[in-house]
């Protein structure tokens, strides 16, 4: 039958792919991608603009003759292409490979940083910058549902906080690479050697076979995709809406938008906050500060995902890991803000508050995914991205520079400089407000839909025949009342987290050697078997126990038994060839 051979590819994976791989290969990309944010970094601190006493300049500045204000926009220009691009990508997934797509962004973000090289002028410039933007919008819609769809389900916010950690590792990266480089060979070479650096996986990423994602289309031309502009924006605006009436995603959101808020004007006023206040010299706090922020960006995200796996990995937990990180963040940069009274206590202070704040990388991003349907879910992550960017850290360093501005008024240098102390823990009170939001939402994800179990997949296979799930899927989830109804059932017992699919719930599931899969509620029926498996060969284990005990009403003791083989050998080990 047609639907046959479509399961067949959809259940043939690539030849070069093992979950881990995978893995790498997002992790590097993600690290070139912050690298770059690195680079336009240290070329605002290293480059400077042309004097009496330095007519060239250096840099991009002194070779463009820019001033404070335009060499600030190279910045924040890409924020332009990522968040008109970022909806767009999302969207275009469900009538296209996610894969390839990637591969045309990644593409356009090379092209784009080989035209930051080659550009002659601020204007060609600052529309590269904007053009590396919407290259990047495309990763990050994309890659991080692959990451959920085919993480080893005990250590998906483990796989999460590896991702994300890469962020603040690039960017450091980056700010060394840019400066080392630029004086060496100039502030182009920078921008050639990331594009070359790239084209690796943009030439991978459209000759190699494409790797499905949920709610993407496997391949080729869909027939059924909007043709008109209006049609499209009419299909945007209901997916949109569809996610928007999610009350675990909007909590998560409207919380994430504060954080970001305050990490913002730390990011930007933080350095000179800690200079005013303690009379620092030089540009010590911006190095030390700088330092601080990798380093407990590094160290929080992993200590995020390890506790989120730890407690075990549902929406409440990821809910309250993200909200007592907040409240306790807060309430050390509150004390180095108020009591510290030498640069030493307030920078140890500040940085155990950072750790804390930072715990909260791969929580939120499992929030963002689990929250909604997996069709929905890159469009949800950039709407989260629009969202805290255009209403947390682009309005909210302006709005704190008009309130120290205020606190300043009619005040002596020194206890102008004092006021710092006030603005900066005002807007972190934010964080009372974002830790709260995520203890509401930890409650209502309790009752809320966890879009990773079976049922949620059978009711979106039902609704959507462009979500190419694999038929024995929804075979499992629709196979007779002992799955889905009887309180000793697969689901009732919730136990069906499955690497590779995107169906997972909340269970544990412990490896040893090839990979330990164990279920001790009922799989099937009102017969109450069991289907466990040990040992380091966890699909066999699976299989065979599958075989033996499983037991019920219908065909669904046999379902089980074949999908939990199949997972289990799946997360088994990375042992097929590294091949195209």
């Amino acid at each position: 039958m047609p639907g046959d051979s479509v399961n067949e590819d959809y259940d043939e994976k690539p030849r070069w792919f093992t979950p881990r791989r995978l893995l790498l290969i997002f992790c590097i990309t993600n690290l070139v991608v912050y690298l770059d944010r690195g680079v336009i970094a240290s070329n605002g601190v290293n480059g400077s603009p042309r004097t009496e006493q330095q007519p060239e300049g250096s840099g991009i500045q002194g070779e463009f003759d820019l001033t404070n204000t335009q060499d600030g926009f190279l910045a924040t220009a890409f924020l332009v292409g990522l968040l008109l691009a970022s909806p767009v990508f999302s969207e275009s997934c469900k009538h296209h490979s996610a894969f390839r797509l990637i591969g045309i962004g990644m593409g356009t973000w090379a092209l784009a940083v080989l035209g930051c090289g080659l550009s002659m002028g601020f204007k060609s410039l600052i529309f590269c910058r904007m053009l590396v933007g919407v290259g990047e919008a495309s990763f990050v819609a994309l890659a991080a549902p692959f990451i959920d769809d085919y993480a080893p389900p005990a250590a998906k916010a483990r796989w999460f906080a590896a991702f994300y950690l890469c962020i603040p590792t690039g960017f450091a990266a980056g700010y060394i690479y840019g400066g080392l480089v630029s004086a060496a060979l100039g502030w182009r070479a920078a921008f050639y050697i990331q594009a070359a650096a790239i084209m690796p996986f943009v030439v991978f990423a459209f000759v190699s076979k494409p790797l499905h994602l949920a709610g993407s289309r496997e391949a080729g031309p869909d027939p059924n995709a909007p043709k008109s502009l209006k049609n499209v924006s009419l299909e945007l605006a209901r997916d949109a809406a569809k996610v928007a009436s999610h009350s675990v995603w909007l909590h998560m959101t409207a919380a994430y938008v504060l954080y970001t808020a305050v990490l913002g004007v730390y990011a930007f006023w933080g350095p000179k906050a800690g200079k005013q206040i303690y009379e620092m010299r030089g540009e010590s706090a911006d190095v030390i500060f700088g330092g601080v922020t990798v380093i407990t960006g590094v160290f929080g995200t992993l200590l995020g995902g390890l506790t989120l796996d730890a407690l075990g990995s549902t929406l409440s937990n990821a809910n309250l890991v993200c909200g007592v990180s907040n409240l306790v963040g807060l309430a050390f940069v509150l004390v180095s803000f108020l009591a510290a009274r030498s640069f030493t206590a307030f920078i140890i202070l500040f940085a155990f508050g950072e750790l804390a704040l930072f715990m909260m990388q791969a929580p939120v991003a499992a929030i963002g995914m689990w929250s909604v349907p997996p069709a929905l879910r890159p469009l949800a992550i950039s709407m989260v991205t629009v969202s805290i960017h255009l209403l947390g850290d682009v309005p909210s360093p302006p709005l704190v520079g008009a309130i120290q501005s205020a606190l300043e008024a009619g005040k002596s240098p020194r206890a102008a400089d004092a006021q710092w102390r006030v603005s900066m823990s005002l807007i972190s009170l934010l964080l009372a407000f974002s830790g709260a939001v995520f203890l509401r939402g930890a409650c209502i994800s309790r009752r809320a839909k966890d879009y990773r179990k079976v049922d949620g997949l059978a009711a979106a296979a039902a609704d959507d025949h462009d979500m190419h799930l694999p038929q024995h899927a929804v075979d499992v989830a629709r196979a007779g009342t002992g799955l889905c109804d009887n309180s000793s059932g697969l689901l009732g017992s919730g136990v069906s987290s499955l690497p590779g699919s995107p169906s997972r719930s909340g269970h544990r599931r412990r490896g040893s050697g090839g990979g330990l899969l164990h279920n001790s509620a009922a799989a099937a029926g009102s017969g109450g078997g069991s289907v466990r498996g040990s040992g380091s060969g966890g699909g066999a284990a699976a299989a065979a126990a599958g075989g033996g005990t499983s037991a019920g009403s219908g065909g669904g003791g046999a379902a089980v038994a074949n999908w939990l083989g199949t997972a289990a050998g799946a997360a088994a080990g990375d042992k097929q060839p590294l091949l195209d």
